[in-house]
Formats: structure tokens, sequence, C-alpha cells
């Protein structure tokens, strides 16, 4: 008989467990915008879930935010011609050594390349590079060449 409640209890600090866990990252919001105006207009960039001074013809954004931290993570295009109007928004190039970015999973457009520890020498041949912010806690990574940015909080 007293192996029905030592069963009962362990049942019930494993639904505990698998709740706690699928409720990991509830507060994180995704949004898409088609361009960077449209995410102007509704508040993106005032909100501070897309970074100031994008170049005005960035398309294709995909913003992901933490309602309960600073934590966020996004992604856009900008024609390659427009890549001086970025250069502003970045301070100098770094390594990508020692850098990791953590989005909850449940993000499907962020890269895989781009989760957990980073691989610096795999990104580098996908023709990324690495930024600090020069006004945020950000880490941008940009494909110049391409015309695609991703940005994410430092850990």
């Amino acid at each position: 008989m007293s192996s029905i409640p030592v069963s009962m209890g362990v049942c019930a600090v494993a639904l505990a467990v698998t709740i706690a866990g699928g409720c990991s990252n509830i507060g994180v919001i995704t949004e898409a915008y088609a361009t960077l105006a449209e995410a102007q207009a509704a508040g993106a960039v005032d909100r501070g879930w897309l970074p100031r001074g994008l170049p005005p013809a960035t398309r294709e954004l995909r913003v992901a935010h933490d309602e309960n931290s600073h934590r966020r993570w996004g992604l856009y295009e900008f024609p390659p011609d427009q890549g001086d109007a970025l250069r502003p928004l970045l301070g100098a190039e770094i390594s990508f050594d020692g850098l990791s970015c953590n989005p909850p999973r449940r993000i499907e457009w962020w890269p895989v390349l781009l989760r957990a520890e980073l691989d610096g020498e795999r990104l580098k041949a996908t023709g990324l590079r690495v930024y600090a912010a020069s006004d945020a806690d950000l880490i941008h990574a940009v494909n110049w060449a391409q015309g695609r940015g991703y940005y994410w909080s430092r850990e």
C-alpha cells in the first residue's frame, strides 16, 4: 500500500516539472513585418523590439521579444547597396568565439547555426560577420553580400 502514495507523489512531481518546462518562455511574442515602415507604424521600433536606424528599404522583418525581460531576437533583409546606412548601428567587428544565443525553440525562423554556443569558423564561412551594437546590448550578425542581418540580446 505504501507504493501507491509514492507513485502518486512521483507523478505529481513529474507533472509539475513538465508544466513548468512547458511554460518557460511563455512571455516571448513573435511578430512579422513586410517592411520597416509597417514595423514602425506598429510601434516595434519605439518599443525597442527593432533597433533604430535600419536602412529605409529594410524588409521581411521577423521579431521576437520577451515581455518579462530585455531578451529579443530578430532578422531582416536590406538592399546590399544600402549597407552603409546600417553601419552606424554597429560597433567594431568582434569574434564569434565565446558568443552564444539561446532563443526559444519555438522561434522556428531563427537559424540553427545561430543557436547555442556559436561556431565562429562555420558562421564566417557562410559570409556572416558579427558586431556589437554601438548603442545597445545587442549583437548583430550581418551577411553584407546577401543583405541579411540578425540581432539578439547579449546573454
